[in-house]
């Protein structure tokens, strides 16, 4: 093959056109996720491959395309620093499938861009799994799957609704089979949980936090996770979603520890008292580990460790929706006779230089409680309200003291200002104290009776320890801005509503009814997807098999899966059974006609495909002239038999159509003329 001029397959213009939209389409919700150049590749070669396809350009040459290859590997390389993983590899795939547009010159390469177009779209699973992706995927499946009928088209001009009708009879006739395996067949985990963890930053909290991290946080409008509750919804001061616990601080920023050394959780110095609420928590993708929930929490789900500190953690990152029960406490006491040396000296640690400032308040905060943990919390929380210390979304900069320049000179702050200023004064008077990363309240559905937890709603707040009482919850922004703990949403607790990002956020949607209520009706269409498709793991597909089978064997399971695929086999094949068109017996006059056929046959004279009855007859009269008259008789009665039945002829005849009741006399003459034709 010419590297200039290949011989390019002449492809059908709907197969093009369909095979096109199939790259775009797929290719398309990536883009936000994907370096931008990109979405320049795509443009330029299906621009390029356009004018190809309309002879206006040729494929380019060897060199260039080997030159583009090359330099998007070395693009998406030094874009992610390095070639593996979900991000770097589906930016990596994107790359080589829109390259091989430009190469694209045989029916085998356009089914391979087919097979790509497949691959591609499912990598979008790899990032979401809402209702809105999956109904997308749906649509382009079908646009793919029209692209590959249309190859396989013979004809040149075929309509592009033939090909999106039977792409969409195959996809449909797919999808009760798919349901049977859906439900019964053994829940294997996907392939990107297999050490394939994301290593892009995801919106949510970190396990380090600087000031201002959570005052970003405030500014976006994503979903962090839902809560749906067996009773009644909690108060918005006990939902505190606890998350993860900052110990560690460098004099700028607020490190969570989370190694081997929190574990295992010391259930022999909790007193538990009152009853426990029960929920569900809806967790979106995180790209950590952390699992929130309301302390005292016990949870049931994926594999995780109870830390030490109360904190829960999984086992694997959370890079997918994951689903899980909690049983929570809200009266509890934890190590109130004391705690082991190892977490009081790591609970009181503070960097040896910088806020000294802040070192001499909290001396002098010593000294007047006399170091009492709870006159200490008294003392901070006064200063807090009663000098003029201001609670807001738009904190200034800090400089390398942190703690001294909002404690005595900006005085502006956001939670984890409060927090980390209260936590580093009583360390300062020797008082084990941390700040507990999370959530605090939530939104309400009208409709589902579920909380909806944003990532606006994320907060700091603080846990001091105290003899005799234990670790004691503290929150300094429920003395500054009591309204933001009250309220349950920092949305509507605070009038700064000009930071947001979106001209159609949450919060603006709210003085818009019908809007309100459209985005509350969306959402709750989401939720029953997660909750009813997305969150069908294990245990709710064995409490599915439970109540069928009792006991759940592989047995059962096997013999279960068997009865219900036949059915559903068995069924799809009689529906496709009955609905084919009955096969056309041959009548008594085709199967003359055909023995007469068979006669030039052997003479050497054949019927083309698509010539007719008089055609054809004229053609062999000028190859046996002999047999002129017999020949003419032969097609002029097959003519005008098929004419009486069918309306139509390609043979010439009278006007006059035969009269039903002649049709056997004259199939009785075609018998006879043709059993007495010889050549």
């Amino acid at each position: 093959m010419a590297d200039n001029k290949p011989s390019v397959f002449p492809m059908p213009r709907t197969a093009f056109v369909l095979l096109i939209c199939s790259v775009v389409l797929s290719v398309l919700p990536h883009m936000q996720r994907v370096p931008s150049w990109l979405m320049g590749i795509l443009v330029f070669v299906i621009v390029w491959r356009i004018q190809v396809f309309r002879q206006r350009l040729t494929f380019p040459p060897r060199w260039m395309r080997l030159f583009l290859v090359c330099g998007g590997v070395l693009a998406v390389a030094y874009q992610h620093g390095t070639i593996f993983g979900p991000d770097a590899g589906v930016a990596l795939l994107i790359t080589a499938y829109l390259f091989k547009q430009l190469e694209m010159y045989t029916r085998r390469d356009a089914f391979l861009v087919v097979i790509l177009s497949f691959f591609v779209l499912a990598t979008e699973f790899l990032f979401s799994t809402s209702l809105l992706t999956s109904l997308y995927v749906f649509m382009v499946l079908v646009v793919i799957s029209a692209a590959l009928v249309a190859l396989n088209m013979t004809d040149t001009t075929i309509a592009v609704w033939k090909p999106f009708k039977t792409a969409l009879v195959s996809i449909l006739q797919a999808v009760p089979l798919l349901l049977v395996l859906f439900f019964l067949f053994p829940r294997i985990g996907p392939i990107w949980e297999l050490g394939m963890q994301s290593k892009s930053a995801r919106t949510g909290l970190s396990d380090s936090v600087s000031p201002g991290d959570i005052a970003e946080l405030s500014l976006s409008t994503e979903l962090a996770f839902r809560v749906e509750f067996d009773g009644p919804i909690p108060q918005p001061r006990d939902r505190y979603w606890r998350a993860l616990i900052f110990e560690r601080f460098d004099g700028r920023t607020w490190h969570a520890q989370n190694d081997s050394a929190y574990f295992p959780f010391d259930v022999s110095r909790l007193t538990l008292s009152g009853e426990p609420i029960t929920y569900r928590v809806y967790l979106e993708p995180t790209g950590q580990n952390w699992l929130p929930a309301i302390a005292l929490a016990s949870i049931e789900g994926p594999r995780h460790k109870t830390a030490n500190n109360l904190a829960s953690y999984a086992d694997q990152l959370i890079d997918g929706p994951t689903s899980y029960s909690v049983e929570s406490y809200l009266d509890y006491v934890y190590e109130a006779a004391g705690m082991p040396r190892d977490s009081w000296t790591r609970y009181t640690a503070l960097p040896p230089s910088g806020n000294r400032q802040s070192k001499a308040l909290g001396q002098e905060l010593y000294r007047q409680t006399g170091g009492d943990p709870e006159r200490m919390s008294a003392a901070i929380l006064q200063r807090f309200t009663q000098e003029e210390f201001i609670y807001t979304l738009k904190p200034p900069k800090l400089g390398a003291n942190t703690i001294d320049q909002f404690l005595f000179q900006t005085r502006k702050g956001f939670c984890a200002h409060y927090a980390g200023a209260f936590v580093y004064l009583m360390r300062v008077a020797g008082v084990p104290a941390r700040m507990v990363g999370g959530y605090q309240g939530g939104e309400a559905h009208p409709t589902g009776k579920y909380l909806l937890v944003h990532q606006y709603d994320a907060h700091a707040w603080v846990e001091y320890w105290q003899k005799g009482k234990g670790w004691v919850h503290a929150d300094p922004t429920a003395a500054i801005a009591p309204h933001r703990i009250e309220m349950g949403s920092l949305r509507e607790s605070l009038d700064e509503e000009s930071l947001l990002f979106s001209p159609f956020s949450d919060l603006d949607m709210r003085n818009l009814p019908m809007l309100e209520e459209l985005r509350m009706m969306v959402d709750y269409i989401d939720y029953l997807w997660f909750k009813n498709v997305v969150s069908f793991d294990n245990e709710s597909q064995s409490k599915l098999l439970q109540a069928f089978l009792g006991k759940v064997t592989p047995e059962r399971i096997g013999i279960l899966l068997g009865v219900f695929g036949g059915i559903v086999v068995l069924c799809l094949a009689l529906w496709i059974l009955l609905s084919q068109k009955p096969i056309q017996r041959l009548s008594r006059a085709d199967k003359d006609y055909l023995k007469f056929l068979k006669i030039l046959e052997r003479k050497g004279l054949c019927r083309e495909v698509g010539e007719g009855v008089g055609d054809f007859s004229l053609r062999a009269q000028e190859r046996f002239p002999a047999r002129q008259i017999n020949i003419s008789e032969i097609s002029l009665l097959y003519s005008q038999i098929k004419f009486s039945r069918n309306g139509e002829s390609g043979y010439p005849v009278n006007n006059s159509k035969p009269k039903s009741d002649s049709i056997s006399a004259l199939e009785q003459q075609l018998r006879q003329a043709v059993a007495s034709f010889k050549l």
